[in-house]
């Protein structure tokens, strides 16, 4: 599944396409939700809702350019916010970390929101 990573202010080399093999790169759906066990033996839950605040995405793919590899660690250096395009949507997200690999590179983004619906 194709992704895009850009950049949000413009820069020439701030854009890269990864192929990721991952069909689950888009990050799981939660709510927050939290229980807590009460002395009748029973729980209370505290149910906060949907945010895609609480998405995380991790793209991994299969090494084969590196133009590929010095574009997305120059991107997790420089930028602390980026927009990713995946099957669900547009994303302003973190990059957290960058896992270059022979073979498998892994790429861990934090959704700040989302961008389209």
């Amino acid at each position: 599944m194709l992704h895009a990573i850009s950049t949000t202010t413009f820069d020439p080399d701030g854009f890269v396409e990864i192929d990721a093999v991952d069909s689950q790169s888009a990050g799981e759906t939660r709510r927050r939700v939290s229980r807590v066990a009460t002395l009748d033996g029973e729980a209370a839950f505290n149910d906060f809702g949907y945010s895609a605040a609480d998405r995380v995405i991790e793209l991994r793919w299969t090494p084969t350019l590196r133009a590929t590899e010095q574009a997305v660690a120059r991107i997790v250096e420089t930028y602390s916010r980026v927009q990713v395009a995946t099957r669900d949507g547009v994303f302003l997200a973190a990059p957290e970390s960058y896992t270059p690999g022979k073979d498998e590179s892994r790429l861990r983004l934090l959704v700040v929101e989302k961008l389209s619906e």
